[in-house]
């Protein structure tokens, strides 16, 4: 007996499991409910769809089977997509023979797609279908099950008619009995809210949720025979595999035939254990072949799926996250010996459930479920591999500000040297726009304005007291000199009272006069340059404090600008000019930063250079590309594309920019010599997913894009698709041209990097050459050196590693692999000789490397 793991099972499955929604879908269909199966992907719905489908066709009923995935979601009108439903239905329910359905179809022209839906059911559907009594005394009938109804969220079209249609046929029972005989079962990974999005209609709040929940241990007896037959307890070691599994169909199952394998391994082939240590076995047997290195272990794919559902959506996984984490910081750790009883038993500090988007998408990934009230970790494998640990590395490469975040909560959230400032905190709040983070983000966030806040108004408060003092020595200064004009008038009264006997006494007071202005004199001019020396001392250290914070283009303009104070002064201050010069020095040769470009409103993804280096593109995920001059000078921003911006390239002669986008198209713009703008020139499409790679040949006219539809496709440069590689199972993240155009490099999500070689007659009959092998995590970034003797790959993983060609059989080999940076590693490039390697990593830092490994320079953001 053999477990089958991943897919459907057959409806007469030995180890089929039934579980209460099997008799809650029949029982509830059969008494005319709509209902709807909504829940995380191998939780065992379309075995559930089959079985059900299967009972109610031995009892006479008409089933139909609509795969939503099958009616297309890309190009796709919504004629188009009512027509595949309505000719679905006619060629399952076999009504050719008493039909003609072209004549029909022409016949409905002029009205809507779901009009034309409405009446096939009402006019040809229902009446043509018998209605003959079963042995129940019960009409026969027409049961329509819809699979994957995610997949219609896709669509680029709204939906909403669909599921006001399907509503619609449950109201006209009392108007029409035929629609009594009919009935609907929804099976998806979506919530009932996705499916009328449409706010000013009626929600889609119809039928019963069947709740599907993994198998309990008295469900799962069939499943014992397969066990009997490779262990000697298997009633025990059963009972340990629902508590590792929490009964999650896909993972018991596996489980189970891992178990088997196992057991076949032996000599006997059977495995004898001894009382008592089943609970031990059990453990040690999925911590080694599920739990770790959980990445390359998970086949068929399973964590994984539940890995790129929390982190696909850049603007949601910090909210994911953060909900999860709170999750795992709730459940108290379990004590030796004690696992079952302490999973089972709700923890005292448990998530409370809610209706929110978060949690909501939290249960359709699979890896929690709602519990007495509460949100509970669906299984010890999950709280295993998906643990504190992997969710702070997570936030870590989603946070730019994960450091100085880490140490405030490292601190116990009091230690306000932590917290953001100025343009630190103005560049952290512009990134936050339109994502939704964790509650501890914009606590720290909060924590950060409030801080900004108080330190600007005490600056403020210092500025006006400084202003107040200055105001008073200013009058002090002003009641000096009256005093002393009413004391020069004074004199003077006297001396003219006194002219003829006193001229000597005369001249000795004017030359006393003449001695006290030069002095006042002298003493305003040292007061303004007491003060030209603060204003200096002021600059030099802002640029000081700014070149700690590693803002270095902002310390140089303040080194400069104490300089030229300094200069204005008529005598050097000779213990501060060595201070300005200082400041200066270290602000001039410690600079990294040449320029810095403003003007997208989201993360910028990509960047490319013009082959005559006069332009400079940028790819944001704000759907925009924005042309620059070297100066920083923007040009053009190219707007068209649907979704984020994710790769840019320039064709060799500079004359044309490729794009690639999250909206699954590649744009080509071209400059219009009449008005010097550059407008949309051709849109590929093809992949039905994001495109994160685009690369020219070296001759431009063809272009290679990769996607995360798991395939690389080659294009002519008007358009027409030459090749495309398909077959694999992972994402492709970028795509590169060796410099004779001859190979294909393409980076793939498995860890490894695909190549392809160019046969003499075209990319037609492209030979596929084996992947190169070596990175553990995904491959981010791919690039050939320009001899195209070297090819570099970037990785999760934290390395960079390079392959030399074999002058033999022109294969590559891992030559070196570069080690430096404390996060996965998203990008590479060479310099133009060859002998230079860039990387740029989520650690906020690039690195210089010499060709042969040696690390030179690393520059910080």
């Amino acid at each position: 007996m053999r477990y089958q793991v991943g897919g459907s099972l057959h409806s007469d499955d030995p180890t089929y499991v039934t579980r209460q929604a099997d008799e809650q879908l029949y029982v509830s269909l059969k008494t005319g409910k709509f209902c709807y199966v909504f829940n995380s992907r191998q939780m065992g719905k379309s075995s559930l769809l089959q079985r059900t489908s299967y009972r109610l066709k031995s009892e006479g009923h008409s089933c139909v089977y609509l795969d939503m995935t099958r009616l297309g979601i890309e190009d796709t009108t919504p004629e188009q997509w009512y027509k595949g439903i309505i000719i679905s239905l006619f060629y399952s329910l076999k009504l050719a023979s008493q039909i003609d359905f072209q004549r029909w179809w022409e016949m409905q022209a002029g009205i809507s797609s779901v009009q034309k839906l409405q009446l096939f059911v009402e006019d040809i559907l229902l009446p043509n279908l018998k209605s003959d009594s079963l042995r129940d005394g019960k009409a026969k009938g027409i049961f329509i099950f819809i699979d994957e109804i995610d997949s219609l969220l896709s669509l680029n079209f709204p939906i909403n008619d669909f599921f006001a249609w399907i509503r619609q046929c449950y109201n006209l029972r009392p108007h029409n009995s035929n629609f009594e005989r009919l009935g609907f079962a929804l099976f998806g990974v979506a919530s009932p809210s996705d499916l009328i999005a449409d706010k000013r209609r009626t929600p889609f709040n119809l039928g019963k949720a069947i709740e599907l929940q993994g198998f309990e241990l008295h469900e799962a007896t069939p499943l014992l025979p397969g066990l009997k037959q490779v262990v000697s307890q298997p009633q025990a070691i059963l009972q340990k595999v629902i508590y590792w599994t929490g009964g999650q169909p896909f993972l018991t199952q596996k489980l189970c035939d891992l178990i088997t394998e196992v057991a076949f391994e032996t000599t006997t082939g059977k495995i004898t254990l001894p009382p008592g240590t089943e609970a031990l076995w059990v453990e040690q047997l999925v911590k080694t072949r599920i739990i770790q290195n959980w990445q390359s272990q998970d086949e068929p794919e399973h964590l994984r799926t539940i890995r790129d559902r929390l982190l696909f959506d850049e603007q949601q996984a910090g909210r994911l996250l953060g909900v999860y984490q709170q999750m795992l910081q709730a459940e108290e750790p379990l004590e030796p010996g004690r696992g079952e009883e302490e999973f089972s038993r709700l923890p005292l500090r448990s998530v409370p459930s809610d209706d929110s988007r978060e949690q909501t998408q939290l249960l359709l990934s699979g890896l929690v479920e709602r519990h007495n009230g509460y949100l509970k970790i669906k299984n010890p494998i999950y709280r295993n591999v998906f643990n504190s640990q992997w969710v702070l590395r997570q936030l870590d490469n989603l946070r730019p500000y994960s450091q100085t975040f880490n140490a405030w909560v490292a601190s116990g959230y009091k230690d306000e040297s932590r917290l953001l400032r100025r343009q630190a905190l103005k560049d952290t709040q512009n990134w936050s726009q339109g994502k939704s983070l964790s509650d501890l983000d914009y606590q720290f966030l909060a924590a950060s304005v409030e801080c900004d806040r108080r330190e600007m108004q005490m600056a403020l408060e210092a500025a006006r007291v400084l202003e107040v003092e200055a105001r008073l020595e200013q009058e002090k200064k002003t009641a000096k000199a009256i005093e002393a004009r009413l004391a020069q008038e004074k004199r003077t009264a006297l001396l003219q009272r006194y002219l003829l006997v006193a001229v000597s006494i005369g001249l000795l007071v004017s030359s006393s006069l003449g001695i006290g202005t030069f002095i006042l004199y002298q003493q305003t001019r040292k007061s303004e340059t007491i003060a030209k020396n603060s204003e200096i001392r002021a600059l030099v250290s802002s640029s000081v404090g700014l070149f700690a914070s590693n803002r270095r283009l902002d310390a140089l303009v303040e080194a400069i600008k104490a300089k030229k104070r300094l200069q204005k002064l008529d005598k050097s201050n000779t213990n501060l000019a060595p201070q300005v010069e200082n400041a200066l020095q270290q602000a001039v040769y410690g600079a990294d930063e040449y320029n810095r470009f403003w003007g997208h409103t989201a993360a910028v993804m990509a960047v490319d250079v013009s082959p005559d280096s006069s332009l400079i593109a940028s790819a944001s995920i704000d759907k925009t590309i924005k042309l620059w001059r070297r100066d920083g000078t923007a040009i053009a921003t190219l707007k068209g594309h649907q979704g984020a911006v994710r790769s840019v390239a320039f064709s060799p002669d500079g004359r044309i920019l490729a794009s690639a986008s999250e909206d699954g198209t590649i744009k080509l713009w071209q400059r219009d010599p009449k008005d010097a703008l550059w407008r949309i020139s051709r849109t590929f499409k093809g992949h039905t997913a994001s495109v994160w790679g685009v690369a020219f040949s070296s001759d431009g006219q063809t272009i290679a894009s990769a996607s995360w539809d798991t395939t690389v496709r080659v294009w002519k440069r008007d358009g027409q698709l030459l090749k495309t590689f398909q077959g694999y199972t992972k994402a492709f993240r970028e795509v590169a041209f060796s410099p004779d155009s001859q190979t294909i490099a393409a980076a793939s999500l498995d860890g490894t990097i695909k190549l392809w070689r160019r046969d003499t007659s075209g990319w037609q009959n492209a030979k596929t050459l084996r992947p190169l092998q070596g990175h553990t995590s995904w491959v981010f970034s791919v690039v050939f050196s320009p001899d195209g003797q070297t090819i570099a790959s970037a990785g999760e993983d934290t390395t960079v590693k390079l392959w030399q060609r074999d002058s033999t059989d022109g294969s590559y080999r891992l030559h070196k692999t570069l080690k430096g940076h404390s996060a996965g590693v998203s990008g590479v490039a060479f310099s133009p000789d060859g002998r230079t390697i860039a990387s740029a990593s989520l650690d906020k830092t690039m690195k210089l490397w010499d060709i042969d490994g040696t690390e030179l320079r690393t520059l910080r953001l």
